[in-house]
């Protein structure tokens, strides 16, 4: 099988869609914590330790959808049929989110939220993410189709994302603006996320086999405590992981804060519309203009590059814009680092795929299923504190609603701003000092077609 093929469009187009319920989740950490505070009146301490403790049990899904993935064989293959199994169930979990009884005790909201939760995040959003992030590695070799993949997924996922930001508010307003006008819009976006798996199954497929499938020498499945092992012997995919957890932290503190940044910092909580409509245009247009032609003719370390100066520039302006009230200020750190965020987001998500290539070469084993379940729970540990942090900062700085001192102004901007500029420099640094897999993949790619053409004689 060529698994250096260039992919179909509609191939592409089907990861791309896929993606949605990475959509849905953000659009969760946006306005999930100032839903449960401003609307049903939970107390955000609490809130921002439910968020932490359900992203360590979700630990415990990640681990065994991983295993369940890699001992998965179907004639579609071993992570595809998971898209199909679970997209009607994945738009009902996110829905059931914002059924929670508002009239009930502190104690009934509390075990439902949680419960209904982690029924999206730890149970249906993990399958769905592992599977999806294993397709990757699995529908091609070829480094460039594995960045248009890439690109696909970030401009419907981030893009999702944007939208979903940019129109909740005014549509949550326009249905009413209570608490059923949150369930029904949330039914509607669970539609759109089931419609996006359904799509991921049905347009694509598995066209990469490991070397011992090839051999036909595979009679021994891979445990996770093997997974687990031939994961942290393995640089690259170690690598993968640590720039995969703080890229999505930088994401995700900025997003899970800009409601608040919006609303208090700058006081017109209409810019979450706004400066997420601003953003769209750059992002959408940095994925689709500049990704492919900076990987191709710079590599992808030094794509990476760019996308990190460029967002740590524009968290600073959007800093200085917080500290100043200056609205068209943060619109210009707002363009900035939406035009550069491809740069950077897209070849960080194709590190993964790369890694279990790496891991073949030295192994002849591929631990697609595995290694995508450490690397989403420690993401979702990532999210999880990203989502914490920001109840913890509101508690710990005496927020009230519609009442901000300084110090709970001051901890805003800094979660919206000064942090991620400070991990945007540690992400460079750590890129400057351990990533060198762009001068080994030849190498490695060709070992690895020499390996089955051999086996095939």
């Amino acid at each position: 099988m060529d698994t250096k093929r260039k992919l179909k469009f509609t191939e592409k187009l089907a990861y791309g869609l896929a993606d949605f319920p990475e959509a849905a989740n953000s659009i969760l950490a946006a306005f999930l914590t100032m839903f449960y505070t401003d609307n049903i009146g939970m107390a955000a301490g609490a809130v921002g330790t439910m968020f932490f403790v359900s992203k360590l049990f979700d630990g415990i899904t990640d681990i065994l959808a991983g295993t369940l993935i890699d001992k998965t064989k179907t004639r579609w293959g071993k992570a595809r049929p998971w898209l199909l199994w679970l997209s009607v169930p994945t738009g009902l979990a996110l829905a059931l989110i914002f059924f929670i009884p508002s009239n009930g005790s502190a104690t009934t909201k509390m075990i439902y939220a949680f419960v209904t939760y982690n029924l999206f995040t730890a149970v249906m959003f993990t399958i769905t993410g592992i599977a999806r992030s294993a397709l990757l590695a699995l529908m091609t070799q070829d480094n460039r189709e594995r960045g248009g993949m890439a690109a696909f997924g970030m401009f419907f996922g981030l893009g999702g994302t944007i939208l979903g930001c940019s129109f909740t508010f005014p549509l949550v307003f326009k249905l009413g603006g209570d608490v059923m006008a949150w369930r029904i819009l949330f039914l509607i976006y669970g539609a759109i996320v089931a419609a996006g798996l359904l799509a991921g199954f049905f347009l694509s497929k598995e066209y990469v086999t490991s070397v011992e499938s090839v051999t036909q020498t595979e009679t021994k499945k891979i445990s996770f405590a093997e997974g687990l092992k031939l994961f942290f012997t393995n640089k690259y995919l170690i690598f993968a992981l640590v720039m995969t957890v703080l890229v999505n932290f930088v994401t995700q503190v900025n997003s899970c804060s800009q409601t608040y940044f919006y609303t208090y910092t700058m006081g017109d909580a209409m810019l979450t519309t706004t400066l997420n409509l601003v953003s769209i245009v750059p992002i959408l247009v940095g994925i689709v203009v500049l990704v492919g032609p900076c990987l191709g003719k710079f590599g992808k370390r030094n794509c990476m590059y760019i996308g990190i100066a460029g967002q740590l520039i524009g968290s600073i302006i959007r800093g200085i814009a917080g500290m100043t009230q200056n609205v068209p200020l943060l619109i210009a750190g707002t363009i900035i680092s939406g035009a550069v965020t491809g740069l950077l987001a897209v070849p960080v998500s194709t590190l993964f795929a790369d890694g279990i290539d790496y891991g073949e070469y030295k192994t002849n084993r591929r631990i697609e299923g595995t290694g995508s379940a450490i690397t989403s729970f420690s993401q979702k540990i990532s999210s999880g504190l990203a989502l914490a942090s920001v109840g913890w900062v509101l508690a710990l700085t005496g927020y009230v609603q519609n009442q901000v001192s300084e110090a709970t102004n001051m901890g805003i901007i800094t979660l919206y701003a000064w942090l991620p500029a400070i991990l945007l420099a540690i992400i460079f640094a750590l890129l400057k000092l351990c990533y060198h897999y762009d001068k080994e993949e030849p190498t490695v790619i060709a070992e690895l077609e020499r390996r089955k053409k051999e086996a095939t004689k």
